[in-house]
């Protein structure tokens, strides 16, 4: 299929800094409309870092440097533009003032570029591209009583449904599936090893074993010998006979996979065990949206819409599906208290660390601690501090990951904004003789413009 040329990517330009210019000159509408909304946000993200440098240094160059190279501490070469040049106490007005003119300007880009997300998110989400896909009419619904699993009453419930697909209980078809993959990769493993030792031995041409009725079943079977072939050990693991690892591997691959279809053939029929969550198809994204908005206590049976806009499968924590609501009450109470408790406590294992460049106070308590070579004692005072803070602050991004695991049902937290209405508007042209349509996003300070074809 031939591709029209103002579809094409621009060329990228030869050279170390011949790309800045196309880089800014590239428009956004094209940026969206070749990339995902992710990927321009990023862009932006770029833009700005770039110009928050570029300013901040403009702003601090020209006028701090020259003030601390004049403030008379006498200080040598690179010192003498640093702040510990600095005598005069008035002189540090100038550090404050461009202190705040920096804050300021910062500030105004976040507020600037955090307006303009907003708007762009609303207009492009409801776009007629996005609003066509299957991930933005579809809501998961969870809280739902045990008489009221069944499409027939969620339909009568629930306005402008289209399809709905109850959750069911897949946890063992889920351990075999797991099981049989990873069966399959090491039966896979060992399959490629001995086809590297037969192609080895056979490009030295060593003799094969093709006289052998025995080892005419495989072509690994002619050139590597039973001693060499790799063997694992059963009934114990550890202790028990040994047999040939990969004779192994396909006897369980071949009695796994028949109770993995059976299994697979009975969800599919809707005979598992049915979870209290639903996901359910609108007709249409506004009513998908209209679903999603309505509180807890207003919709009907007391169910909760968790989710709008899944993309794939792999966004959504399986095993909390089966989650009622008084335990995902119990366990968002008792997250919110660890994290709480964590917050007021965390100074307590800062402070220790901390107190790690102190070693004349933990002299008092260590006294081997005066024994310690000066590069020694350095090393502790100065680079352990670092590493053990560092080690501290890389155990709160898990700690919070835990929270997700306990109480969410996606991974993705961009649906939290979904329901922030901010004002945008869309002007919405079509030709059904070209078969393309155009959309224009009129966001406060900018117009984009998407085009894609039918």
């Amino acid at each position: 299929m031939l591709t029209i040329s103002r579809e094409k990517t621009p060329r990228p330009a030869l050279g170390y800094f011949n790309w800045i210019t196309p880089f800014r000159k590239l428009p956004d509408d094209f940026v969206l409309n070749h990339q995902s909304l992710d990927n321009y946000l990023f862009i932006r993200f770029f833009r700005m870092v770039s110009w928050i440098c570029f300013i901040g240094t403009l702003l601090t160059w020209p006028t701090l440097l020259v003030v601390n190279y004049r403030g008379g501490g006498g200080e040598k070469e690179l010192e003498s533009v640093t702040l510990s040049n600095v005598t005069d106490p008035q002189q540090y007005y100038w550090h404050v003032a461009v202190a705040w003119i920096f804050i300021i300007y910062v500030l105004y880009l976040i507020t600037r570029e955090t307006i303009y997300y907003i708007n762009l998110r609303q207009a492009y989400l409801t776009t007629p591209r996005n609003a066509a896909r299957l991930s933005t009419r579809v809501v998961l619904f969870t809280g739902v009583p045990e008489v009221y699993r069944d499409p027939r009453w969620i339909k009568a419930d629930i306005p402008g449904v289209k399809r709905v697909w109850v959750a069911t209980d897949c946890t063992e078809l889920d351990a075999m599936v797991t099981s049989m993959n990873d069966t399959a990769m090491t039966l896979e493993d060992l399959e490629i090893k001995l086809s590297t030792v037969a192609v080895k031995k056979s490009i030295k041409g060593e003799k094969h074993f093709a006289d052998d009725p025995e080892r005419l079943d495989s072509a690994t079977g002619r050139w590597v010998s039973q001693d060499e072939r790799p063997s694992k050990r059963i009934n114990p693991p550890v202790i028990g006979r040994k047999v040939d690892a990969a004779g192994y591997y396909r006897e369980q691959l071949q009695a796994i996979i028949p109770q993995v279809e059976h299994l697979q053939y009975q969800q599919a029929g809707g005979n598992g065990t049915l979870l209290p969550a639903f996901f359910v198809e609108f007709e249409t994204q506004r009513a998908a949206q209209a679903a999603y908005a309505i509180p807890f206590w207003q919709q009907p049976v007391g169910i909760q819409a968790q989710v709008c806009g899944i993309s794939t499968p792999a966004e959504v924590i399986w095993e909390n599906l089966r989650i009622g609501k008084v335990e995902r009450l119990v366990r968002t109470i008792l997250a919110n208290t660890v994290i709480v408790l964590l917050i007021i406590f965390w100074s307590i294992p800062v402070g220790l660390v901390g107190s790690l460049a102190d070693l004349e106070m933990l002299a008092q308590y260590f006294p081997v601690i005066n024994s310690l070579p000066p590069s020694v004692s350095s090393m502790v005072s100065g680079l352990l501090p670092t590493l053990l803070i560092s080690a501290l602050l890389a155990l709160v991004p898990i700690i919070c990951r835990c929270k997700v695991y306990l109480v969410l049902m996606n991974y993705s937290m961009a649906n939290m904004i979904s329901r922030c209405c901010q004002q945008g508007w869309i002007c919405y042209s079509s030709s059904s003789r070209a078969q393309s349509a155009r959309v224009v996003l009129c966001i406060p300070g900018r117009a984009v413009v998407l085009d894609y074809h039918i």
